[in-house]
C-alpha cells in the first residue's frame, strides 16, 4: 500500500499564533465559577510563566511568541494593577475591565512604536525579514502582523463594550454583566483562533500549489540542469562597495517567484547548493567572486546569514570591499556605482528591489549603531541626539562583525532610551555598593 505523502507546510499548534490567546481566554471563562484571590493571583501566575515560554519558543525556531508575549504581559499588569486596587480598598471591578486595553495598548506600542521584546531582533537576525523569508518560502512574519493587527481591534472593541457597560452600571453578577465581562472577550478570542486557523490552512494550501507550479516551471525550462527545489537550496548576494559607493544593476524580478517586485540590486546572486553552516557558505562566496571577478583574496565580510524554520533552506548576504585597482572588475555587470545620497533617495522613491531595500536597512542600522553606541548601549561621543553622518568611508576599517545581532539590540536599547538610561543607572549604583576585588597602585 503506498505511503500517504507528508505534507510540505502542515499546520501545528506552533504556526497559529493566536493561541497565545488561550490562557486569557481560559482565565475570562473561569472567572465565573473562580474566587477573586484566585483569579488574580492565577492572573500573575499564569502572565510570568506566559513571557518565558513565548521568548524560549521563539528562540526555538517554534513560531511567533509576540501575542502570547503581549497576552501574558497584559494577565500581569491586569493582576498587579487589580491587586492594587485591592489594598486600596476600592470597589471591585471585573479584570477584563484592565486587560483589555492594556492587550490594545501593548498592541498599539508593538505597531506603531515598534517597542517590542528582545527576541524579536534575534528572530530577525536568524529567519530574516519579510522577503527573506518569502525567498525560504516562510510567511510568518506578515501573518504575525495581521492577526497582531486583528487581536488590537478584537482588544479596543472589548475594552469600549466593557468601559461603557461599567460606567452605566452593569452589575457583574447581572446576565448582562457576566456574558460581556466573561464569556464574550472569551468567545472573541476563539473566534480569533478559528478564524485564523481557517486563513492559515487555506494559505498553506495556495503555498503548496504555488511550490509545486514553480518546481515543475523550472523543470520545463532546464530539463537537462538537476532540479533545486525550495527545500534543498541556498542563496548567496554580495553587495559591492568601493570608493563610497555601491556598485547595483536592475533587476526585473523572478516571476516565478510571489512578490518578487523589480528594481535596482546587488550584482552578485547565485541559487547554489544547500550549505549546512555559514562557513560553508562563505567559502563558495569567495568562490564566487574568485571565478567570476577574478581577486585572488577578497574582503569578504558576512552581514547576514539566516535559515529557514526547517533549517533546510539558507539566504545569506555578503559585503565585498573592492580596492580602487579593482573597482573596473564589476564593469562586466550592466549597472553602475550608486553614492549614498541617490541610493537614499532611490529607497524612499521605491526603486529599489524589494529584498535589496530590506537587507541594506539592516546593513544601515548595524553600521549607524557601530559608529554611535558601544556594545553596552553607552554612546561613543559624550552629545545626547548626535549621530554622525551615514557614509561608506573606511567602513571595510570599521572592527565590527555585522551579522552580530547585538547591534539590532543596541539600536533600540541605548542609552538614548529612557527604559536603558534607567537600568544603566541602576547598574551604576550596584557597582558602586559592590566589593572590589581590584587593587590599584
Amino acid at each position: 500500500m503506498e505511503k500517504k505523502k507528508k505534507k510540505k507546510h502542515p499546520i501545528t499548534r506552533y504556526n497559529i499564533y493566536s493561541l497565545g490567546l488561550a490562557p486569557a481566554i481560559l482565565l475570562w471563562g473561569l472567572s465565573p465559577i473562580l474566587d477573586k484571590t484566585t483569579v488574580v493571583i492565577a492572573s500573575i501566575v499564569v502572565g510570568i510563566i506566559g513571557i518565558k515560554l513565548a521568548s524560549f519558543f521563539t528562540r526555538l525556531h517554534k513560531g511567533c511568541g509576540i501575542i502570547g508575549w503581549v497576552t501574558s504581559w497584559s494577565l500581569l499588569l491586569g493582576g498587579v494593577l487589580w491587586g492594587v486596587l485591592f489594598l486600596l480598598k476600592k470597589p471591585y471591578i471585573p479584570m477584563i475591565l484592565l486587560e483589555a486595553p492594556c492587550i490594545a495598548l501593548l498592541f498599539w506600542l508593538l505597531q506603531k512604536r515598534y517597542i517590542r521584546p528582545s527576541f524579536c531582533d534575534q528572530c530577525l537576525r536568524q529567519r530574516g525579514g519579510l522577503r527573506e523569508r518569502q525567498l525560504l518560502g516562510d510567511y510568518s512574519r506578515y501573518e504575525t502582523y495581521y492577526i497582531a493587527r486583528l487581536s488590537r481591534i478584537g482588544a479596543e472593541l472589548v475594552s469600549v463594550l466593557v468601559w461603557g457597560l461599567f460606567l452605566w452600571g452593569t452589575d457583574i453578577q447581572s446576565r448582562t454583566g457576566r456574558y460581556f465581562y466573561f464569556y464574550f472577550p472569551a468567545a472573541l478570542g476563539m473566534a480569533i483562533i478559528l478564524f485564523e486557523t481557517a486563513r492559515r490552512w487555506i494559505i498553506l494550501q495556495i503555498i503548496d500549489s504555488h511550490e509545486k507550479k514553480r518546481e515543475h516551471q523550472n523543470h520545463r525550462d532546464t530539463p537537462d540542469q538537476p532540479t533545486h527545489t525550495i527545500k534543498n537550496t541556498s542563496v548567496v548576494r554580495i553587495i559591492v562597495i568601493g570608493q563610497e559607493k555601491m556598485y547595483l544593476i536592475e533587476n526585473p524580478g523572478n516571476k516565478n517567484e510571489p512578490i518578487s517586485g523589480s528594481g535596482l540590486d546587488v550584482p552578485l546572486h547565485h541559487h547554489i547548493e544547500y550549505c549546512t553552516t555559514q562557513k560553508e557558505e562563505e567559502q563558495i562566496a569567495r568562490q564566487i567572486v574568485r571565478q567570476e571577478l577574478h581577486i585572488a583574496d577578497p574582503d569578504l565580510r558576512c552581514l547576514s546569514s539566516i535559515t529557514s524554520e526547517d533549517e533546510a533552506r539558507r539566504v545569506g548576504h555578503y559585503i565585498l570591499f573592492l580596492p580602487e585597482a579593482e573597482l573596473a572588475s564589476v564593469d562586466r555587470y550592466p549597472g553602475r556605482w550608486y553614492t549614498v545620497e541617490e541610493i537614499t533617495r532611490l529607497f524612499h522613491t521605491g526603486k529599489l528591489y524589494p529584498l535589496f531595500k530590506e537587507i541594506y536597512a539592516r546593513f544601515y542600522t548595524v553600521v549607524d549603531t557601530a559608529r554611535t553606541y558601544h556594545r553596552n548601549g553607552q554612546r561613543r561621543f559624550a552629545i545626547r541626539g548626535y549621530k554622525p553622518a551615514f557614509t561608506l568611508r573606511h567602513l571595510d576599517r570599521l572592527e565590527i562583525e555585522f551579522n552580530d545581532p547585538v547591534w539590532l539590540y543596541v539600536s533600540r536599547h541605548n542609552e538614548d532610551c529612557l527604559s536603558t538610561r534607567i537600568h544603566l543607572w541602576v547598574q551604576k549604583i550596584l557597582r558602586k555598593f559592590k566589593p572590589s576585588n581590584h587593587c590599584n597602585a
